[in-house]
């Protein structure tokens, strides 16, 4: 009795095993997109006027929507790699296209801020990007969920 329940322990444990190694790589995107949206937030608070009447700092500006860019193309790669290899996990290709797609619309709003064409785009960009924070935190550990 004993022997059967070690064997049931150590199949289950390489299944929990197979499960992390199987995605490994879906984790590493997912948690270099998280990574580039979390660096989004930092880059965004050191170019923002401080105080009345303050200027914009060009620089982090410039920081930001490169690493914009950066972070949707590895949002697409976590994307890809979610439906190649875990295709009949539809939550995770599924949570990868909405946060691909959601990354989308917020460039297109910080495009919209910095040309000056939308006053009201800020308000939209920025809790959507408390948004796709979240998206970013949920992706890698439902990723690790067996």
């Amino acid at each position: 009795m004993t022997d059967q329940g070690s064997s049931i322990g150590e199949v289950m444990a390489g299944t929990g095993e197979s499960t992390r190694t199987n995605t490994a790589l879906l984790s590493s995107f997912a948690g270099l997109t998280a990574l580039g949206v979390l660096l989004q937030g930092l880059w965004a608070g050191l170019f923002v006027p401080v105080g009345e009447g303050g200027k914009y700092d060009d620089t982090w500006v410039g920081v930001h929507a490169a690493g914009a860019w950066v972070t949707l193309l590895l949002a697409a790669a976590t994307t890809v790699v979610a439906f190649l290899r875990h295709r009949a996990r539809r939550e995770l290709w599924t949570g990868a296209l909405v946060l691909t797609a959601l990354l989308v619309v917020e460039i297109g709003l910080g495009s919209a801020i910095s040309d000056g064409k939308s006053g009201t785009a800020a308000a939209i960009h920025i809790p959507l990007a408390l948004l796709i924070m979240s998206l970013t935190v949920w992706l890698p550990l439902r990723a690790r969920r067996g």
